[in-house]
């Protein structure tokens, strides 16, 4: 009688356990559940989670056990995993290259005034002296009325482009998106608009404030393996070189050219603009070792009860940087913010969606990815391999480095102004007592630097949400203490996880990113883009067909 009872106890417990309304389903996001996963991932037996390294097989066994823990589907067939073989190249560029004219030349060192790599998996690269066209913003947008390459044919030759977009540089709101970047603003943006455009080269010119960055960053990027997917000709559609330039030797070389550099941007950043030859030259050679890693997205399913084949995506890298042998004491980055929170975050958020009453009516997609830190790539491989049809891919919510600080009143959306995603946030915000604040520096295009952003480009709307800098208790600056870590321990040994992080914050914002997500899994409308975002167009043709 006892062992029925007890066996009639767990019945009914599991029972319960299996149907919880939302609110209890929320509180399966606490501090304990954060603090258990946080701990595992960013412990030192995890290496750092380097791609293709034995950190990968431990975080990889980890994600898919805690999948099938809590029940969830295998989205590739009968596995979790979608594997792919990247190519690692690590590059050797020219010492020192020569910008020739009739009038004289300028030099310029590798590193200390300008960087070069390839994305084609080969051992070398040659560019002979090559005629150099300054090419604007390098920006072909129709629906903006804009480009920059009208008129002129810059097949096999090199370009030079600089940062951002016009509407930054003039800060007018009636041109591109204003002060805020657009994607167009973007050097990745500009090195795939060189390659569409037949060029040899792309040499993007840096200014710490269009950039949102300093020269160094560019120049750390730089040095070592460089990681990217591989097509079927090997990238050789991708151009030769994809560069950069200060802005004092971009100054110079203008200068040669008998123009003046400023004079010219201010030029490029109106309408009519007109691309022109600089009468310059120049060459240069990349020597690459060449190298091939396998790693894995991992991806499970909770089926939705009415609309399955429609999925609301959520997406959190595992990766971070591996280990450095050569550092001494401490030489794991066991990236415990960046990003085993986010990692955590959406684990949460998963058992909270195998738990709830009702199910989602629409399916829930958990996608753990990998390499972005190495740009991006892990999503940028899912995108252009979808597990399920983009066109029934309803949104795209992603969790990067979450709130460590404590609670806030307020909350920003990344990219904000992008999609209508905007009142989900507003609206799960306002039930909280949260305001929400616009992206705080929309001009650094914060919204084009992870993992949603390949969901945006192949338009599927996507969100990323920033944590609030109003303490709830007013007893502390988060925007200080923000600023301080990250300055202190991003991309450090020492983000590890610690007495002083506060979890209450990272908690409630999870749990409104899975209010969010359970109001669209019940909908049956599609988020839309607004009338200015540049990726309206891909996601009208997407679900047109």
């Amino acid at each position: 009688m006892r062992m029925l009872i007890i066996l009639l106890l767990f019945t009914v417990s599991l029972s319960y356990s299996q149907n919880l309304n939302k609110d209890e389903a929320k509180k399966l996001i606490n501090e304990k559940s954060f603090t258990k996963h946080i701990k595992v991932l960013a412990s030192d037996e995890f290496l750092g989670r380097g791609p293709g390294h034995e950190g990968e097989q431990k975080t990889v066994e980890y994600i898919t056990g805690q999948f099938k823990k809590l029940g969830l589907k295998p989205a590739n067939g009968d596995s979790y995993i979608q594997e792919m073989t990247l190519a690692e190249l690590t590059p050797t560029a020219s010492p020192e290259i020569t910008v020739a004219g009739n009038n004289g030349s300028v030099k310029l060192k590798d590193k200390t005034d300008y960087v070069a790599l390839t994305r084609r998996v080969t051992k070398e690269i040659k560019v002979e002296p090559t005629e150099i066209i300054f090419a604007g913003y390098g920006i072909n947008a129709p629906e903006y009325n804009w480009n920059d390459f009208a008129g002129i044919d810059v097949k096999n030759k090199i370009i030079i482009v600089m940062v951002n977009d016009p509407g930054y540089a003039t800060k007018d709101p009636k041109l591109f998106n204003g002060n805020a970047m657009t994607y167009y603003g973007r050097w990745t943006y500009k090195f795939e608009e060189g390659a569409r455009q037949g060029a040899a080269g792309v040499f993007v010119i840096h200014e710490t404030g269009a950039a949102s960055y300093p020269w160094a960053v560019v120049k750390n990027g730089s040095i070592g393996s460089q990681y990217f997917i591989e097509d079927d000709n090997k990238n050789m559609s991708r151009c030769k070189f994809e560069g950069w330039l200060t802005l004092d030797k971009a100054k110079e070389i203008f200068k040669l050219a008998g123009l003046d550099l400023e004079k010219e941007l201010a030029l490029a950043a109106k309408p009519g603009f007109k691309a022109k030859s600089l009468g310059l030259k120049t060459s240069l050679k990349i020597d690459n070792k060449v190298e091939h890693i396998t790693t894995r997205n991992v991806i499970g399913i909770i089926p939705g009860s009415e609309r399955p084949d429609e999925y609301i995506f959520y997406t959190a890298h595992w990766d971070h940087l591996g280990f450095d042998p050569t550092l001494k004491g401490d030489q794991i980055f066991n990236g415990a913010r960046d990003n085993a929170s986010g990692v955590a975050g959406i684990l949460q958020i998963a058992e909270a969606f195998t738990k709830v009453n009702p199910k989602p009516k629409r399916s829930i997609a958990i996608l753990s990815v990998t390499s972005e830190e190495q740009g991006l790539i892990g999503s940028e491989y899912y995108v252009e391999n979808p597990l399920v049809p983009l066109n029934k891919t309803i949104a795209d919510i992603n969790l990067d480095a979450m709130n460590i600080f404590g609670r806030t009143k307020d909350i920003s959306i990344i990219g904000s102004g992008q999609s209508e995603l905007d009142n989900y946030v507003k609206d799960a915000a306002k039930a909280l007592g949260k305001t929400v604040k616009p992206d705080p520096s929309p001009e650094s295009g914060g919204y084009y630097r992870s993992d949603h952003f390949n969901f945006a480009k192949v338009g599927v709307p996507a969100i990323y949400l920033r944590h609030g800098i109003e303490s709830l208790n007013g007893d502390k600056d988060i925007a200080k203490l923000s600023q301080d870590w990250t300055m202190e321990h991003y991309h450090k040994v020492s983000d590890e996880i610690n007495s002083s992080w506060d979890l209450s914050g990272m908690v409630e914002d999870v749990q409104m990113l899975f209010d969010i997500g359970y109001r669209l899994s019940n909908e049956s409308t599609f988020p839309k883009w607004n009338a200015k975002s540049e990726f309206r167009s891909t996601r009208e043709k997407s679900l047109s067909n």
